[in-house]
């Protein structure tokens, strides 16, 4: 079952309040031969929008000669301008071409090109990593894939390690969208040394670089501490051995699109069709490249059940099957919308490894998707690990944890070359600690790495001459890190963070002087510390509105946008750092007999509520800035 979803891109579904369950449109069986077409995209071209779509051709057919016709059907048609390979290829339709194309017997199916958003040291040795690299396994050997927004390609934590890159991404001039390819080359596809650069002038805005996710999630899966150069580094990844191959699937768009997806402009997305491709692309070298696993941390519609029969899952859901077919796992983010009996998609898919997140206390992260779907939890918060510009920050969400299981599968493919992915990935599940899921009577285990790869037997010494003793050397402590914060980047928290002891609230606008550059009487280690406190227990920060940084916190705090959505971002994430602040307790009451727990878990429902009308959170956002940030 399908739950109207709340926090992912352009695929969603309408829905009148969050967390409500609902079914699929029902999709009337179709004759044999011709296309299934998604419920979503004949409801928006209905309504009168030309939709991008996602066309796959019959194998027997040229997709050049189907997408020309299509592009001859009507004025108002635009076959987009990528390389019609893999047997599909992507266009913007109106009703009358959808009409045409419905009938078109070479083609299979017709899907909304929908958007997605891009849902170490002690997670490690939570996850008995630390114990596994003792006994000499690294991954080395195999890579992981890491299907995201690219990767700082000269980051100490990676030298040496990189092995492919690729980038799938997409030009659109529509004012609308104002899209323009992250692809360094400026096309739509890049394969090669240096396509996944994340460093790129194009995935920085000001202080503040939109392409940080995928280096913080290579950086989990398969940094290695550096010999130079490690100031403030966490210590290894999952997999230090391992190769890492990255894919840079997101798009920067300056346009209106963004606030539609709760950002503010310029943002950073994903269409479908860029990760169908670079899933595509990986399964073409998935043996030849000995990979692993693929890590994606995507996520669009909510779902009780597995979704393989869902035709808007249908342009990622054969790759992610011929990558399992081939011995690799893909391993996705189940999502943050908090939810207890549903996950996002594509993690619903039965050949896919969802992961959800667990907190510092080993139990399930407050923002975390769960359910009987789930099959691993990792560490997903306060996650340290390496961001562009050379530095470490912390994240979290269940990207953070997701990551953690690709490095592992990279692990257990070092000591079993040939299992299938079933056996491995149970290998997980009967090893794991179980926790208790969001269903009750149901368990989900986080992965135990120590318990899943046991050292090798050690063959019995042979006795030997009784050698004069030895003194044992002193080993002298390691130093402890200095950090050196760099604008922009975060660096890592002070080893005690809590909560501050604040007498008086502050206001959005004063916050935002807290994070600016140039004034504020909070220190950044402060800053940072309350940044990871708020997203330890909110549900919107940091993974659905980005703001694990300074800067971006402060792009939240004094947005470019004056849109309602934009506002109530403002104030919760005010309301949150008041919180942290110390200033007001969970059970403050701040109108009433509304306490502020109360006050921020509403709002957040507001703010996850795609649907919801700009009155009702221009509401909440008056609420929380009379009440709670004042």
């Amino acid at each position: 079952m399908r739950l109207r979803s709340l926090i992912a891109g352009s695929t969603l579904l309408a829905a009148a309040a969050a967390g409500l369950v609902g079914s699929p449109t029902a999709l009337a069986a179709p004759p044999a031969d011709v296309p299934v077409v998604d419920s979503e995209l004949v409801q928006d071209v209905k309504a009168g929008k030309k939709v991008r779509a996602i066309v796959t051709v019959n194998e027997t057919e040229s997709v050049k000669e189907v997408s020309s016709d299509a592009e001859a059907i009507s004025r108002e048609t635009d076959v987009l301008p990528k390389k019609k390979t893999d047997g599909f290829f992507v266009v913007e339709v109106d009703q009358g071409t959808l009409n045409t194309l419905k009938s078109d017997k070479r083609i299979d199916t017709i899907t909304k090109d929908g958007l997605s958003k891009p849902s170490l040291d002690v997670s490690l040795k939570v996850i008995g990593a630390d114990k596994v690299h003792q006994s000499g396994y690294t991954g080395a050997g195999y890579n992981v894939a890491v299907i995201d927004t690219g990767i700082d390609r000269d980051h100490p934590f990676f030298t040496g390690r990189i092995t492919g890159e690729n980038c799938f991404s997409t030009n659109d001039p529509d004012p609308y969208y104002q899209a323009k390819s992250l692809c360094p080359n400026g096309a739509d596809t890049q394969v090669g040394e240096g396509a996944a650069n994340a460093e790129t002038a194009l995935c920085k805005s000001g202080q503040v670089n939109l392409c940080d996710h995928g280096t913080h999630v290579a950086g989990i899966a398969a940094g290695k501490k550096p010999t130079q150069g490690a100031e403030g580094a966490p210590g290894n990844g999952v997999a230090p051995g391992a190769g890492i191959i990255a894919s840079q699937v997101f798009t920067r768009f300056d346009g209106n699109i963004c606030v539609e997806q709760g950002e503010t402009a310029p943002c950073v997305l994903s269409y479908d069709s860029d990760q169908k491709r670079a899933l595509d692309h990986l399964a073409t070298i998935a043996v030849s490249h000995k990979i692993a696993a693929v890590n994606m941390s995507l996520g669009g519609y909510l779902y009780t059940e597995h979704c393989d029969g869902e035709v808007d899952l249908a342009p990622v859901r054969d790759a992610i099957q011929t990558l399992w077919n081939s011995g690799v796992a893909t391993v996705i983010a189940a999502g943050n919308r908090g939810d207890t009996g549903a996950i996002s998609s594509p993690a619903c898919l039965s050949t896919a490894v969802a992961v959800g997140a667990t907190n510092e206390a080993d139990g399930v992260a407050e923002f975390s998707n769960q359910g009987k779907l789930l099959d691993l939890f990792a560490p997903g918060v306060n996650i340290l690990a390496s961001v562009p510009g050379n530095g470490y920050g912390v994240m979290g969400g269940t990207s953070m944890a997701a990551p953690h299981v690709a490095g592992a599968f990279a692990l257990l493919r070092e000591v079993n070359p040939t299992a299938p992915v079933a056996q491995l990935l149970e290998k997980l599940k009967a090893t794991g600690k179980p926790i208790a899921n969001g269903v009750p009577s149901v368990t989900t285990p986080r992965i135990n790495l120590a318990a899943a790869i046991p050292p090798p037997a050690t063959p019995t010494p042979t006795p030997s001459p009784t050698a004069s003793p030895t003194s044992t050397p002193t080993v002298e402590p390691s130093p402890e890190p200095t950090f050196i914060d760099t604008p922009g980047i975060p660096m890592p928290l002070p080893k005690v963070c809590k909560r501050g002891k604040g007498a008086k609230p502050l206001s959005a606008a004063a916050w935002a002087r807290e994070f600016s550059k140039s004034s504020g009487r909070l220190s950044d280690s402060t800053l940072r510390c309350y940044l990871a406190l708020t997203s330890n227990g909110s549900k919107v920060f940091t993974e659905v509105v980005k703001a694990g940084t300074i800067a971006k916190a402060y792009r939240v705090l004094k947005p470019r946008s004056t849109s309602a959505r934009a506002a109530l971002d403002r104030e919760l994430l005010a309301g949150w750092l008041n919180w942290a602040h110390g200033v007001h307790n969970s059970g403050t009451k701040v109108k009433g007999s509304t306490t502020l727990k109360q006050a921020l878990a509403s709002t957040e429902k507001h703010r996850l509520n795609r649907t919801a009308k700009s009155t009702q959170l221009r509401t909440s956002a008056t609420f929380l800035g009379k009440n709670v940030n004042k």
